[in-house]
Order: structure tokens, then C-alpha cells, then sequence
């Protein structure tokens, strides 16, 4: 797909505040002033209302610059109080198109995006250019991932840092995107394993948590200790075993079981009861420490009154809501103390029991020599101390052995899916392929000989380039230009559906012969070039005038900015539209001053 045209509307008016058509080869963004005026004109900003037309995400960097914290509220309210819209076209042939869209966006906040007149949300509008720029159906990558090896809005990166375009990303992003792009694999086996990578690291950090937190490592030693409990147990049986006397023992075996079980069981019963009547305790305890701190009612009454004017539905007044957290406050401590008295309730009465079954069977629990009862009770607990230390140890053999488990399933999973690429042999196919183009036509534009290679392994950033060190910036920004250009070939030969349009931004630093030859290459391909250069660049780079004006698509100067023309009612004052490009650290309050 190419761009046709480009429009910057005024909506509130019904007018066209500029209109700018494009063709095949190097379409020219000019910048028609003298040095000392550079960058004060909007041909960057030009480039911009391209990529936002493209759906990119912050609409606001049109009269925002966060590199350097400069903005211009005066260019934001134009947009505003105008209701200023982008609106693209773009189709599969300028002569004759038989397909075409009409991308529209609107360019102030909360604005509107449309394709072909329908409204959508921004998250289907770039569904969408995937599918129409992509045939990307299944929007993996994402439209946003893949744009932006095709404008390139900032190129001030050196090396293979021009590679690395997404915000952000994972390497597993950067090989599905590179992947997808140069036919090496699917990208979706890229984003499953960048997923699995994800949880994979999440489990394992887990696991290190939960060994930290029990101060336990290996379930070595989580089975050495439950060895060594379980011994202790079976030591405190005999001891209780021993305080019943045998003969007695053997006449009322039956019965000394039921009794012991029914007394063992209100034991723990009663331990568990006392474990929940602690934390509830805390728990109350908590409440009323908190409740003794008072609110930051300037606060709180600043955050609800932000609510307010957000949910203007909104009918409660701000007493209504202190109100209504204290009693909230009041309700839960309420219940707490209820449940706490329940729990003391509820142990006051198994104790009861468990007292009674003492006092009506002392002759079978006191068996139990005389003064034993004490020790046996002693030895009761402890043993159901034992219990619960075992269950506890062995509840943390089994997470560990279940960790360890799902490890090994997640390095399985990735496993199988690195088994499934062929990324090895078919990328250094396809890099073959695709420096036939790229070294040739870097060589044409500027005598170097770059060569972009592939990297299999997973877990490492999939290209790079080799013999850039040591060159020059404007020689960078020729490889630059030379890849992107190398791309469009290598797509066309592999029958890649693919944007047929590059946007860089800018050329002053290539020099006269590269700038010639990147012309007559881009010229002679079915690309759409489309890059911001200054006028005294062309001229001394021996480029003819007809040449110039054949190329040129928009002309921009002190004169004839970006949202200003002559005599034009839809103006806004013209030393501030530019400011974000002349990159004057200015905040936005202190603008009109500066």
C-alpha cells in the first residue's frame, strides 16, 4: 500500500488547512530556510501527523517534545478549539487504485479515529492497518510493533541502534517482529515462547520466595527434618504409652482407645480454635491501632473531589463518604468481636468437655498412675505438636516437588517449541537473500559494505550489523536508508504484503554523491521515499531546481509553516506552532515569554 494523500483539516470550519499529495520515489519534505532557521518550520512535525495517521499512540507529541520537556499550549488549543483531524489515503496504486482507505484522526485529546468513515476505537484501528498495510490478520505482531521499521520519525541512534525501534520491548518481541518481517518463522511460536519465558521466571521467583520465606532450600532437607520429627513422635508415643499401666491396659483396650481418641481430638480441637481465636485478635488489634490514626480529611476530601467532577452523577456529599467509611470501620470491628467471642465460647466449651471426659473416666485415663495426668497431658500436646509439624513439612515437600513439577513443564514447553523453528538455517537463508540487496545498494549510495546477520539463539537480540564501527553519522544514516530500502526489495521477492512507503526524518548529514544515489534508487524502485531535508542540502548537493520541484511534495518556511499559510484564516501565531522543533527547553507556561 502507498500514501496518496495527506490532509490537515479544520473540522469546525469545513476547511482544508493543507493538502499534500504524494508519488512514487523520493517525495521531499523541504525546509526552505537558511541555516541559522533550521528546524523552526513543522517539517518534522509533518512526519508526525504521518505516524499518528498511523495510529501511533500519543497524539499529544504533536505539540509536545518530552525529550525535552517542552510543550505548546497555544498550538494545543488550536487543535482543540478547530477540531483539527488528520485524514490519509491510502491505496495499492496511484494510477490506478483498486484499493483504497481513508484513515481520519482526530488530533486533540479524547479525538476520534475512523477508517473509511467508521468510527472505531484506536485498539481496531490499528487491528485493522494490520490487516490492510500487513495482511496481518491475527495482529501478531501488533500493527505497532511492525510500523515502525517503516517511519522513522527519530533517527538519532548510531550502529544497529535504528534495529531496536519499539519502546520497551523483549528480545522474544524483537525476534517475532524481525521473524514475521523476513519470513524466518511464525511469530506466534516467538510470542508463546516470550510467555512462557515470563512464567517461567515467575514460577522460579516464586519458588525462591516461598524457600526464603519457610528458610528451607532443597526438599533434601525438608525430608531430613520430617525423618527427624517423625522420631521424636514415635519417642513421645512410648512415653505415653508407658504411663498406662499394662494390665489395665490389656482389660480396657477398647475403651482406653475411644477415650484417648475423644481426648485427643478435644485437644486439638481446642488448639485450633485458640490458633483462630490469636489471629483474630490481631486482627482486632489492627482495627483499633488504625482507627486511632485520623484520616487526612484535606487529603481524602481533594481525592473525592477529583471523583466528583470525573462521575458528576455522583449525589453523595463528602460528609456522606466519611461518614460512610467510619461506619464501614465500625461494622467490621463489630463483627470481629462478635466471632472473637464466639471462639472463646466455643473453647471455653470444648475445655468443659474435655474436662468432664477426664473427671468421669479417671479410671481408665488415670490409669494413668497417680500424678501422671499432668504428663500425659503434657505429652498429648507435644505429640499433636509433632503432628502438625510433620503435616507442615510435608505440605512444603509437596509445593517444592509441585514448583520443581511445573519448571519443568514450562522448560519443556519451550523446549518443544524451539524444536519446532527452523530459525538457524532458514534466517541465514533469508539474510542471504536480503544482503544481495541491502550490501548493494549501501555500496551504490555509499561505498560501505554492511552485512546484516542473524542470530538463532532465543534468548539474544535476533540482527545485526557488521562494518559500521568507526563510520560516520551521515555514513549510519545511509545503511539506514539503504535497509529500508534493501526491505522493499526483499519483500517484493518474497510477495510480502508490506508498507511500499518509508518516512525518515532527516538527510542533512549524507553527503552530496550518497544523497544523489539514494535519490536515484528510490526513484527507480515502486517505493514511496518520504524524508525531511533542507533546501540549501538539495541545492548543494548539485540537485537541479526541476529536479527539486519534481521531487518536492511540501515546501515549508518562516513564511509558510506548517499550520499557517498566507492569507489564511485558519493561522495560529507562527513563531509558536514550531517551537517543539526548534527544541527550545521551554515549559509550556513560560512560552509566550520566550
Amino acid at each position: 500500500m502507498l500514501i496518496k494523500k495527506l490532509k490537515i483539516l479544520n473540522t469546525v470550519e469545513d476547511t482544508t488547512i493543507r493538502e499534500v499529495n504524494f508519488h512514487i520515489g523520493a517525495n521531499f519534505v523541504v525546509d526552505m530556510e537558511e541555516s541559522k532557521k533550521h528546524n523552526k518550520v513543522g517539517k518534522t512535525t509533518f512526519l508526525k501527523l504521518i505516524d499518528v495517521a498511523l495510529g501511533a499512540k500519543d497524539r499529544n507529541f504533536i505539540y509536545s517534545d518530552p525529550e525535552t520537556n517542552s510543550s505548546v499550549p497555544e498550538l494545543e488549543q488550536f487543535l482543540l478549539s478547530n477540531k483539527v483531524a488528520v485524514e490519509m489515503s491510502i491505496c495499492d496504486n496511484l494510477e490506478t487504485p483498486k484499493k483504497t482507505h481513508i484513515l481520519h484522526v482526530e488530533l486533540f485529546n479524547r479525538g476520534k479515529y475512523r477508517i473509511d468513515g467508521e468510527v472505531i476505537s484506536q485498539y481496531e484501528y490499528r487491528k485493522t492497518l494490520n490487516e490492510v498495510l500487513f495482511n496481518n490478520v491475527k495482529n501478531i505482531p501488533t500493527f505497532r510493533q511492525l510500523i515502525n521499521s517503516f517511519v522513522r520519525i527519530s533517527m538519532s541512534g548510531d550502529n544497529n541502534a535504528f534495529l531496536r525501534n519499539i519502546s520497551r520491548a523483549s528480545t522474544s518481541t524483537y525476534r517475532g517482529v524481525y521473524n514475521y518481517l523476513f519470513n524466518i518463522s511464525d511469530p506466534a511460536i516467538d510470542i508463546e515462547r516470550d510467555e512462557l519465558k515470563r512464567e517461567l521466571s515467575a514460577v522460579e521467583n516464586a519458588e525462591k520466595q516461598y524457600k526464603k520465606f519457610q528458610g528451607t532450600q532443597t526438599s533434601e532437607e525438608i525430608s531430613q527434618v520430617i525423618t527427624a520429627l517423625k522420631n521424636e513422635r514415635q519417642i513421645l508415643q512410648d512415653k505415653l504409652d508407658d504411663i498406662v499401666s499394662s494390665e489395665d491396659f490389656k482389660k480396657n483396650r477398647e475403651k482406653i482407645s475411644e477415650i484417648r481418641q475423644e481426648y485427643t481430638f478435644l485437644t486439638n480441637k481446642l488448639s485450633e480454635i485458640e490458633y483462630k481465636s490469636k489471629n483474630n485478635m490481631l486482627r482486632i488489634e489492627e482495627l483499633e491501632k488504625n482507627s486511632e490514626n485520623k484520616l487526612n480529611k484535606n487529603l481524602t476530601f481533594e481525592f473525592f473531589k477529583e471523583i466528583k467532577e470525573k462521575l458528576p452523577d455522583i449525589n453523595k456529599s463528602f460528609e456522606d463518604l466519611v461518614n460512610f467509611n467510619d461506619q464501614l470501620e465500625k461494622n467490621k470491628l463489630n463483627y470481629l468481636r462478635t466471632v472473637q467471642n464466639n471462639f472463646n465460647a466455643l473453647a471455653e466449651e470444648v475445655e468443659n468437655k474435655r474436662q468432664s471426659l477426664l473427671e468421669g473416666n479417671v479410671a481408665f485415663i488415670s490409669l494413668i498412675a497417680d500424678n501422671k495426668i499432668e504428663e500425659y497431658n503434657l505429652i498429648s500436646q507435644q505429640l499433636t505438636q509433632r503432628d502438625k509439624e510433620i503435616s507442615e513439612r510435608e505440605q512444603n515437600l509437596k509445593t517444592i516437588a509441585d514448583f520443581s513439577k511445573k519448571i519443568e513443564e514450562i522448560k519443556q514447553k519451550i523446549t518443544t517449541l524451539e524444536r519446532k523453528t527452523s530459525e538457524g538455517s532458514s534466517g541465514s537463508e533469508k539474510m542471504s537473500k536480503f544482503n544481495g540487496y541491502f550490501t548493494s545498494i549501501s555500496s551504490r549510495i555509499s561505498g560501505e559494505r554492511p552485512v546484516l546477520t542473524y542470530n538463532s539463539d532465543s534468548n539474544d537480540f535476533p540482527l545485526g550489523i557488521t562494518e559500521l564501527e568507526g563510520t560516520s553519522t551521515g555514513t549510519r544514516k545511509s545503511v539506514i536508508a539503504a535497509y529500508d530500502l534493501a526491505y522493499q526489495q526483499f519483500a517484493r521477492s518474497e510477495k510480502k504484503a508490506v508498507p511500499n512507503f518509508i518516512v525518515h526524518d532527516v538527510l542533512e548529514n549524507i553527503e552530496g554523491n550518497d544523497l544523489h544515489s539514494l535519490i536515484q534508487i528510490s526513484n527507480e524502485s515502486h517505493t514511496q521515499y518520504i524524508v525531511a531535508i533542507l533546501k540549501e542540502k538539495l541545492s548543494s548537493s548539485g540537485i537541479s531546481e526541476e529536479e527539486q520541484e519534481e521531487l518536492q511534495v511540501i515546501e515549508l518556511s518562516s513564511e509558510d509553516r506548517l499550520f499557517q499559510r498566507e492569507n489564511s484564516e485558519n493561522n495560529i501565531d507562527a513563531p509558536i506552532v514550531d517551537m517543539i522543533e526548534n527544541k527550545k527547553s521551554v515549559k509550556g507556561k513560560d512560552i509566550k515569554s520566550a
